[in-house]
């Protein structure tokens, strides 16, 4: 079966096109994947994952032709407001 696995950082991401055999999960492609060779500091116990940009659980089963996703935490940035003094 034929599915993808992303993983984005900032600008730069990577896109790895697979041949896996059915069925397989999500969290499956993810390790079938060299995305952890490239990035050893995600896991999947902390790190969400989805397919198409909707979250899934590890467990879910793939489809052909699915991309599955993992997420790095959203980092908030501070308004311009709190950065500044108080006069």
């Amino acid at each position: 079966m034929k599915i993808s696995v992303a993983h984005a950082r900032g600008a730069k991401g990577n896109w790895y096109h697979l041949d896996l055999p059915e069925p397989i999960t999500a969290a499956e492609a993810l390790r079938a994947s060299p995305v952890f060779q490239h990035y050893p500091d995600l896991d999947l116990e902390t790190h969400r994952i989805g397919i198409f940009g909707k979250f899934c659980t590890p467990d879910t089963e793939l489809k052909a032709g699915d991309r599955v996703e993992i997420y790095l935490p959203v980092q908030r940035q501070p308004d311009a407001d709190e950065d500044e003094e108080e006069d």
